[in-house]
C-alpha cells in the first residue's frame, strides 16, 4: 500500500516552525472562499479554461505550500515566502474578478492581517507590492474592467469568510495566551519550590552549625571537667615522688633516687600537657582572662633565653639573641607572654640539629600603631606549603613521621596562636623545606586597658596621617557601590576608608556590631567588610543575623580581623576572609569582583 503523505504524518517527521501549520490551517479555509467567490461571482457565465485551472491552483494551494515549507531547512522563511506568493494570489484574484467591491476588501483584509500578525510592518510592505504584481500580472491577460458591484451570494461569502478567519486568529491568539499564562504559573510554582528548597537546605545548615557548635560546646565542658579530675591525682604524684626522692637521696640510695626523679618529670610532663588542654578549653569556651602587668620587654627575654639555652646545646644548636635598645616595655600577660615564646624556642631547638637559631626583638610603627615583634628563626628542617597549612591546628602535628621522630601533641602553637589573639596580636610563620622557618609573634606595643584582670585586649591606635589633597585638575572617582565597614576601630575604619574609596567604593563605617546592623538595614551596601573581636555584639553574631535576615542575606561580607578563623568564616556564609594586617594589594584583589570601574584617585 502506498503511503499516504498527510499533514500530520509530515509534521512528526520533520518539525516545522508554528507559523506553518497555523499557517496551513488559515490558508486551507482562505482559498476555499477565494474559490467561493470566483464562482459566485462569475455564476451564469461562460467559464474559459484558464479561469478553471485557476480555480484548481487555488484549491491544491494550501497542500503545496505546507509540503513545500515542512521539508525546507528554514521552514519559517519558506513560509513567509509563502505568504508572498499568497498574497500575489490575492492580486490576480482581485483583477479578475473586476475588483469586485466585497471580495476585494475581504481578500485584501484577511492576507494583510497575517503578514502583519507573522512579519511584522516591513513584511506587510512586501505584501502589498506581490499584490500589485499580481494585479498587473492579472490585468495584463484579462485585461482591467472594473465592476465593483457584487451580487448577494458574493457577499454573504465575503462576510462569513471574514468571520471565520477574524475567529481562527483570535481562537490562536486565546491558545497562546493560555499557554503563556500557563507557563508562567508552573515557572511561578517551580521558583517557590526552590525557594522553599533553599530555605529548607539553609535551616538545615544553620541547625547543623548550631549543632556543631553545642557539640563543641559540649566537648569542652567534658575536657575541662576531665582536665580537673585527672590534674589533682597528677599533683599527689609529683609532690609525693618529690618527696620520696629527697628521702632516697638523704638515705645514699641513689638508683631508687634516679627511679623517682624519672616518675616526677613524667608526672610534670604529663601535667603541663593537661594544662595546655585545660587552657585551650577555656580559650575555646571564652572563660580564659589575661592578668596585665607592665614589664621590661628585656627583662623577660633573658629569662626566656635562659630557660631555652640548654634545649638548644642539646641538640648542639647555637643560640643568638638581638634584644632592640629601644624595645622598651610592654603591658600584656607576662605568664603568657614567656609562654608563648619559650614554645616558638622550644620548637625551634627540638626541630634543628647542629644548626642556629636566632630570636630578634624589635619594636616597630605602622599605619596601625606601635607593635612588639618577636622573630623566631631557625635552620632547622623546614615545612612544605601543606604543612604551613595545618601548623596552628589543635592536635595536628605536619605529619605522622614528624611526630614520631620529635613526639609532640600538636597543642603548643595552636593555644600560642590564640593566646597572642587573645592580647590583640598573632603569629605567622614562613617556611621552607631543609632550610629552617621563622616564626613572628606581634603583640601591641600601647594598649588602653591597666594592668590588673582583662577579658580581651583595647589597642591605641595613633591617628593616620591626614590625607594630601587632591588638585582639582585630578579626576575623583565617580559614585561607587556602597560599601560598610563594621569594625571598632576608629583607625582601621579612617584606613579602610581611605583605601577603599580610592578604589572606587563609596564607604561607610560602623563602630559597633548594633550600629553595622542598623547602617546595613538603612543603606542597604553591596558589600561588608566586618571585624570579629568587637565589644557588645562580636563579629560572629553579627554575620549570623545578617545571613539570617532576608533582606541582607545576599550581601556579600569580607571577615577581616587579626584572628585567623578562616574555615569557621566561611561555613558561616562569609565570601571571604583577610588576616590583619591586611596587605592593600591583596585587599584590591579581594575587592575587585564587587568594584564598578571609576577614575582612579592619585
Amino acid at each position: 500500500m502506498a503511503e499516504t503523505s498527510t499533514p500530520d504524518a509530515l509534521k512528526a517527521k520533520h518539525p516545522a516552525h508554528p507559523i506553518v501549520v497555523l499557517d496551513y490551517r488559515v490558508r486551507l479555509p482562505g482559498m476555499l472562499f477565494i474559490a467561493s467567490f470566483a464562482l459566485a461571482h462569475f455564476a451564469g457565465r461562460p467559464h474559459s479554461p484558464l479561469l478553471v485551472a485557476a480555480m484548481v491552483l487555488t484549491f491544491l494551494w494550501p497542500h503545496a505550500a505546507y509540503l513545500i515549507a515542512k521539508t525546507a531547512k528554514d521552514t519559517k522563511q519558506t513560509e513567509l515566502r509563502n505568504l508572498l506568493i499568497d498574497s500575489f494570489i490575492v492580486g490576480c484574484w482581485m483583477a479578475a474578478m473586476s475588483f469586485s467591491l466585497w471580495p476585494s476588501v475581504t481578500m485584501v483584509a484577511t492576507i494583510m492581517n497575517g503578514n502583519l500578525s507573522v512579519g511584522g510592518f516591513r513584511f506587510a510592505g512586501k505584501g502589498v507590492l506581490a499584490i500589485l504584481a499580481g494585479v498587473l500580472l492579472a490585468g495584463a491577460f484579462l485585461g482591467f474592467h472594473p465592476v465593483y458591484a457584487s451580487n448577494v451570494v458574493t457577499t454573504t461569502l465575503c462576510v462569513a469568510a471574514t468571520l471565520v478567519v477574524t475567529s481562527m486568529f483570535g481562537i490562536h491568539s486565546h491558545l497562546q495566551t493560555v499557554r503563556v499564562y500557563k507557563a508562567k504559573n508552573e515557572l511561578e510554582t517551580q521558583n517557590e519550590q526552590i525557594q522553599e528548597q533553599n530555605r529548607a537546605i539553609e535551616q538545615a545548615r544553620q541547625a547543623a552549625l548550631e549543632a556543631g557548635d553545642a557539640a563543641e560546646a559540649a566537648n569542652r565542658s567534658k575536657l575541662a571537667n576531665m582536665s580537673h579530675e585527672l590534674r589533682t591525682p597528677l599533683n599527689a604524684i609529683i609532690g609525693y615522688s618529690e618527696m620520696l626522692e629527697e628521702d632516697a637521696q638523704a638515705s645514699g640510695n641513689a638508683p631508687f633516687a634516679e627511679d623517682l626523679h624519672k616518675i616526677r618529670s613524667a608526672g610534670k610532663h604529663l601535667l603541663g600537657l593537661i594544662n595546655d588542654v585545660l587552657d585551650l578549653s577555656k580559650v575555646e569556651a571564652g572563660k580564659m582572662k589575661l592578668f596585665l602587668e607592665t614589664f621590661e620587654v628585656a627583662g623577660v627575654v633573658d629569662d626566656v633565653v635562659a630557660t631555652a639555652q640548654p634545649l638548644a646545646e642539646k641538640n648542639g644548636n647555637t643560640l643568638e639573641v638581638r634584644c632592640a635598645p629601644g624595645v622598651g616595655r610592654l603591658r600584656e600577660d607576662v605568664t603568657k607572654v614567656r609562654q608563648v615564646l619559650l614554645n616558638l624556642l622550644s620548637n625551634a631547638c627540638k626541630f634543628t640539629e647542629k644548626g642556629k637559631v636566632f630570636l630578634d626583638v624589635t619594636r616597630e610603627n605602622d599605619v596601625t600603631g606601635t607593635w612588639v615583634v618577636f622573630r623566631v628563626r631557625d635552620t632547622g628542617i623546614g615545612m612544605t606549603n601543606e604543612q604551613q597549612g595545618k601548623l596552628f591546628q589543635a592536635f595536628t602535628q605536619a605529619d605522622a613521621s614528624t611526630q614520631r621522630k620529635y613526639g609532640g601533641t600538636g597543642l603548643g602553637l595552636a593555644l600560642s596562636r590564640k593566646f597572642c589573639v587573645m592580647m590583640g596580636g598573632d603569629i605567622n610563620a614562613a617556611s621552607e623545606p631543609g632550610k629552617g622557618s621563622t616564626f613572628t609573634m606581634r603583640l601591641p606595643g600601647d594598649v588602653e586597658n591597666f594592668d590588673g584582670e582583662a577579658t580581651s585586649i583595647h589597642v591605641r591606635r595613633h591617628a593616620a596621617p591626614a590625607a594630601p589633597r587632591i588638585s582639582a585638575a585630578v579626576a575623583r572617582p565617580s559614585a561607587g557601590p556602597r560599601m560598610l565597614v563594621i569594625d571598632d576601630d576608629p583607625a582601621v575604619c579612617e584606613l579602610m576608608q581611605r583605601v577603599c574609596t580610592r578604589e572606587g567604593f563609596d564607604v561607610v563605617t560602623a563602630s559597633s556590631g548594633e550600629e553595622g546592623l542598623r547602617m546595613a538595614r538603612e543603606n542597604r551596601p553591596a558589600l561588608i567588610t566586618l571585624d570579629v573581636v568587637m565589644p557588645g555584639i562580636d563579629g560572629w553574631t553579627v554575620l549570623k543575623t545578617l545571613k539570617e535576615d532576608g533582606d541582607l542575606a545576599s550581601i556579600p561580607v569580607i571577615m577581616i580581623s587579626i584572628s585567623d578563623e578562616k574555615s569557621r568564616g566561611l561555613a558561616l556564609g562569609a565570601a571571604n576572609y583577610l588576616v590583619k594586617p591586611v596587605d592593600r594589594d591583596r585587599l584590591a584583589g579581594v575587592l575587585g569582583p564587587y568594584r564598578t570601574e571609576g577614575t582612579a584617585v592619585v
